[in-house]
């Protein structure tokens, strides 16, 4: 900011009736001149700035979590035609009868029993943890209120753990509940902490 001084005269003509002398009176004024930005614009470019960066931020998100979406619908396919094989195998086999043995007939007939055919083996096998990991984390995103929150799951011999954020406590038993809703959960560990936002 800068600062001049200006001086005015003023002369005061007055006719003369009696000598009367001419007066004379100086005004000074103080003249201000602002250089530079005002408050308000100031103001206006650090909130303009504030709202580019949470734009950016939000992009990024938007972009990691569309990245995280799509790796975990890659690695449902890929357990899905892991899974497909061992399914249809059975049904490629030519099914195994057993022999059929011809006796002879004889005056004394003994009764001879057919070979006992061994039953299908039915064992399922137990799904992985990782297997757990993704069905876990798959009803969290499918899930509309938890989606939005990043909960990291971690299973290890049927037991899942929980950590993340969530805004309040109702959001955190949810996620303990849908964890124990997949089968071959055992029990669940909730590290989950309510920060409210």
């Amino acid at each position: 900011m800068s600062e001049y001084t200006e001086k005015r005269t003023v002369v005061e003509d007055v006719p003369i009736k009696r000598a009367r002398p001419v007066v004379e009176s100086q005004y000074d004024s103080v003249v201000h001149e602002q250089r530079g930005m005002s408050g308000g614009a100031i103001t206006a470019l650090v909130l303009a700035a504030i709202a580019a960066a949470v734009v950016i931020t939000m992009l990024i998100m938007n972009n990691q979590q569309r990245n995280s979406d799509d790796e975990l619908a890659q690695e449902r396919a890929r357990n899905a035609t892991a899974q497909q094989p061992p399914a249809q195998q059975p049904s490629q086999q030519p099914s195994q009868q057993p022999p059929v043995i011809v006796m002879p007939q004889s005056p004394s007939t003994v009764p001879v029993p057919a070979p006992s055919q061994p039953a299908p083996s039915t064992t399922a096998t137990a799904p992985t943890s990782t297997e757990l990991e993704i069905d876990i984390s798959s009803k969290f995103l499918d899930d509309p209120d938890l989606r939005s929150y990043p909960i990291d799951v971690k299973v290890a011999g049927g037991t899942a753990m929980l950590s993340g954020h969530v805004p309040n406590d109702g959001l955190r038993t949810r996620a303990e509940k849908l964890a124990k809703s997949v089968k071959g959960i055992r029990s669940v560990t909730n590290n989950i902490v309510v920060k409210p936002e």
